[in-house]
């Protein structure tokens, strides 16, 4: 089988971001009590994030917008802090600034950049993501031709966008791909819905409950990722 172009989900796929994203969260109120105490009085850290999960909820719009949606809710805090809104626009950007770079510092799973690497010099890999993580920031957006996410493209996985703009940026069918992801529906289920061969990236031993398709393999360690790509090449 001619296979010449491998998608990544990012996020629990090439590093654990639950951490990440609990480190970022906690520096981000850290600074809102440092620089607007008077916002801070008004949200603990935990009332901050069901606050922002409520207007996800009211504005489906911004659901897979997550950076705007951050610099949203940041934006409406100030203002009910009584900041005038010229100077809590401006506050927001800088709180949501403090999020973004300690959202990528992360630390990939072992093995993965000498994978990705590896996988590079035969196959043209790239980045399928619902979140926002930077890859220039990571370390390692040399190694993807295209970096494609929900807010860019307009739609999160599982809907077709991303990988349509993957397709079209890299002029590969989708026959000819496989995308590697954790998520069973949003990575595994979408891409098969398109003709993609796909690898479930399952790291919790997880068992798989979507009746739709299946993985065409399964990995439960970065290091098998290779051999992964391997066999589905040879099954011809």
């Amino acid at each position: 089988m001619t296979i010449r172009l491998l998608t990544f989900d990012l996020d629990n796929t090439l590093w654990d971001a639950d951490p990440v994203i609990a480190r970022a969260e906690k520096l981000t109120h850290d600074w809102v009590c440092e620089h607007v105490p008077q916002a801070a009085s008004l949200y603990s850290l935990d009332a901050l994030l069901q606050y922002r999960n409520q207007i996800a909820a009211s504005y489906p719009d911004l659901r897979f917008r997550v950076s705007k949606l951050r610099e949203e809710v940041m934006l409406r805090v100030f203002l009910q802090a009584g900041i005038e809104r010229e100077q809590a626009a401006q506050l927001a950007k800088e709180s949501f600034d403090v999020f973004y770079r300690a959202r990528s510092e992360i630390t990939l799973f072992d093995g993965a950049e000498q994978i990705l690497e590896d996988l590079k010099k035969d196959y043209t890999l790239m980045a399928l993501t619902n979140g926002n993580s930077d890859l220039k920031l990571v370390g390692i957006d040399h190694l993807f031709a295209e970096h494609f996410n929900a807010e860019d493209v307009g739609a999160p996985k599982p809907q077709p966008a991303m990988f349509e703009a993957a397709f079209a940026a890299s002029g590969v069918p989708a026959h000819e791909g496989i995308h590697i992801g954790d998520h069973q529906e949003q990575d595994v289920v979408a891409a098969a819905r398109l003709g993609m061969k796909t690898i479930w990236v399952n790291l919790t031993d997880a068992a798989w409950a979507e009746a739709e398709a299946q993985p065409d393999q399964e990995i439960t360690h970065l290091s098998q990722l290779p051999a992964a790509v391997r066999a589905i090449v040879q099954a011809g």
